[in-house]
């Protein structure tokens, strides 16, 4: 119950932050709103391991085509 709390209040706290931070660059490059993505998604990753103690697991990373554009649709705990 405790740690649930304080996921809550540091995860969206964190999120919060970051879209602050990153509100320009709605006007900025394209790469500048990536790295906002990108960090809210370490953000919760870290998140999850210290306050939850989430394991996360990706599987078949390797199969990932690097020269072309793609979606990549979770089935489960899709903020990854």
């Amino acid at each position: 119950m405790i740690r649930n709390i304080l996921f809550k209040i540091f995860f969206f706290l964190g999120i919060i932050g970051i879209s602050i931070l990153f509100l320009p660059a709605l006007i900025l490059p394209k790469k500048i709103t990536l790295v906002g993505g990108k960090i809210m998604g370490y953000w919760a990753k870290i998140c999850l391991k210290i306050f939850l103690s989430v394991k996360i697991n990706i599987i078949g990373k390797e199969n990932i085509i690097t020269n072309e554009k793609f979606f990549i649709a979770c089935s489960h705990q899709s903020m990854f």
